[in-house]
């Protein structure tokens, strides 16, 4: 083994230890540093950006590519690029660490069953006689059947014993997940997960009362090997078991690292939940199950399952109580997975007497026509660009992220997420800064830069041509490639929608709910979609923000178990439309090209 190097990390003040020769990048993500990066280390991207505090190494090819002179000289260098050979001192501009609440409630009014539950029960084995047993006893007087497990035989001869025969159970529907002598009050804690493609979300019940705890999200671990789920596909195609791997362990760190969090702010420790709900895109869920995603990444884009899964927390290496119960919604489609069943559930789509549409604006871009008759769905694959991926100085909807802009006095104004010193862009906010750039007509309908000497605004406006950008404040830019990003995003949007009314034979006028969801759904102003085209103007009056509607549909299968069989005929009743095989599809995305 080679000798051990210390890698000292300002401004978040932590030390990493490295092998000798091993690359910067992966020793990072390794120990835990999320670090900016789409490519999975292989120096396309140019986002791994660090500083060297002092001894930069010299500059690679690679390097000189995507860093400016000035920045060289300063120590900027990509992380990927170089091995660590000494004890080294560097920045890394945005951690990713700052915890930020992902909008999340109940949407409608649950009745309380949940399918966790606390039983008080009292066991007499004389009355049993000699053909009978304790566990017999025990499925007697809790009036339900029980699965029999190693640990519940193990632990039930002691609670015999003890307080006269006197147990308290905590079960998740037939799963026993502990007992102890005598009546006592356990706590009973929940967990729904959101597994976004740059996000994740969780959200902490207290399963006795019904009643929310807490709630955080981070940014998705999983983001330095790729911004969308293709990526992530590819990097797994490529990398084979030990990129799965590598991807599963990211996504288990970041869900347990929420958990942890989650329950000892709430002053209770992680063995206390024993019942999640984990929701997500087909891809997401994959990764965290350690099921190799390469089928849904090629025609026919086929997952490994679509059936609802009850799991255990020990077989995932979670640390939550071993026992805990973990329930996976059932999959629509290769492409629209648990959390949109959970929206839909969320928003009761499936139960409206008229056509009301559902808009996830994340990287998958996933839409939902319906009504109680018919649910039709579709993937849109907008890209990451709403969430900050792809997008030179976007970050997600986290604190120190600009999440919405505009002018006040003629001057540019702009807010940021935990009122901090900003960071970068979110999805919101880069709806709102290409809106008003084009209600100020410097963006052109085409999504060029336009000259206006005399527009106050114009003198942000640096470079020509391919190279021009847009001055946001001190080292945060739009640029026309990011422009671009967008332009694309919002086209495949659009003609999503377009051609799922055109499917249902239905009338934009006919619409009566545009429910909006997601991080970016619940931050973004409606006018600003409509002002960039990607929703019809008529639609405007009837947009609804629901937040993260599919961490609200875990939530609600969380307090009311009849949900989760809900789930599996919403997923059943729904008609997925694969726009990749319509043959409008591109017709009518290359139309939606140009901003309204």
């Amino acid at each position: 083994m080679g000798s051990i190097h210390t890698i000292f990390l300002d401004p978040a003040r932590k030390e990493v230890e490295a092998q000798d020769g091993e690359n910067f990048f992966f020793a990072l993500i390794s120990a835990g540093i999320p670090i900016r990066g789409e490519c999975g280390g292989k120096g396309i991207c140019g986002r791994c950006r660090v500083r060297f505090v002092e001894g930069a190494p010299p500059p690679t090819e690679t390097e000189k590519r995507f860093l400016s002179p000035p920045e060289l000289d300063a120590g900027w260098r990509l992380a990927c690029q170089h091995v660590v050979e000494r004890d080294v001192s560097l920045w890394i501009p945005f951690s990713g660490e700052a915890l930020g609440r992902k909008t999340a409630g109940l949407l409608y009014s649950v009745s309380f069953s949940p399918k966790a539950t606390l039983v008080h029960v009292e066991l007499s084995l004389q009355k049993r006689g000699k053909e009978g047993s304790a566990i017999e006893s025990l499925k007697d007087v809790s009036g339900e059947n029980i699965e029999v497990s190693l640990p519940l035989l193990q632990k039930l001869p002691r609670a015999l014993r003890e307080e006269a025969g006197k147990i308290t159970l905590v079960r998740v529907g037939k799963n026993v997940v502990t007992l102890r002598p005598g009546h006592r009050a356990i706590p009973v804690l929940g967990l729904a997960v959101d597994l976004g493609t740059s996000t994740l979300a969780a959200h902490l019940l207290d399963l006795r009362k019904g009643t929310e705890l807490g709630a955080k999200a981070i940014a998705n671990p999983q983001l330095p090997f790729g911004a969308d789920v293709l990526s992530r596909i590819t990097y797994v195609r490529e990398g084979g078991e030990e990129a799965l791997k590598r991807l599963r362990k990211a996504l288990v760190e970041g869900v347990n690292q929420l958990a942890t969090e989650l329950s000892l702010e709430a002053r209770g420790t992680p063995d206390e939940i024993i019942h999640i709900v984990v929701v997500g895109n087909p891809t997401m869920l994959h990764l965290f199950l350690g099921v190799d995603p390469s089928s849904i990444g090629e025609v026919p884009f086929v997952p490994i399952w679509r059936e609802a899964l009850s799991l255990l927390a020990k077989e995932l290496n979670l640390k939550v109580h071993p026992r805990a119960v973990v329930e996976v919604p059932p999959l629509i489609s290769g492409y629209v997975g648990a959390d949109t069943v959970a929206s839909i559930l969320a928003c009761r789509l499936h139960e409206k007497g008229f056509p009301c549409l559902l808009l996830d604006l994340g990287t998958n871009g996933e839409i939902v026509l319906g009504r109680k008759e018919r649910l039709l769905t579709c993937s849109a694959a907008a890209g990451p660009a709403f969430e900050g991926g792809r997008i030179s100085c976007g970050m997600p909807a986290l604190n120190g992220a600009i999440s919405h802009v505009h002018l006040e006095k003629g001057d540019l104004n702009f807010e940021v997420i935990g009122g901090v010193k900003p960071l970068g862009i979110c999805g919101s906010g880069l709806v709102d800064l290409l809106a008003l750039l084009l209600e100020e007509e410097l963006v052109d309908a085409t999504g060029r830069f336009s000259p206006r000497p005399d527009h106050p605004l114009f003198s942000r406006v640096i470079g020509y041509g391919n190279n021009a950008k847009f001055l946001v404040t001190e080292g945060i830019y739009l640029t026309q490639r990011d422009i671009r990003e967008l332009q694309l995003a919002k086209a495949a949007i659009r003609a999503g929608i377009e051609l799922l009314l055109d499917k249902a034979g239905v009338n934009p006028q006919e619409i009566q709910c545009v429910y909006l969801a997601g991080a970016f759904g619940s931050q973004i102003w409606p006018q600003a979609l409509a002002k960039i085209g990607l929703i019809p103007n008529e639609l405007l009056p009837k947009v609804q923000l629901v937040g993260n509607a599919a961490a609200s549909g875990a939530i609600a299968m969380l307090l009311n178990q009849e949900l989760i069989q809900e789930a599996t005929l919403v997923a059943k009743k729904a008609e997925h439309v694969e726009l990749s095989c319509e043959k409008k599809f591109v017709e009518v995305f290359v139309a939606n090209m140009k901003f309204a």
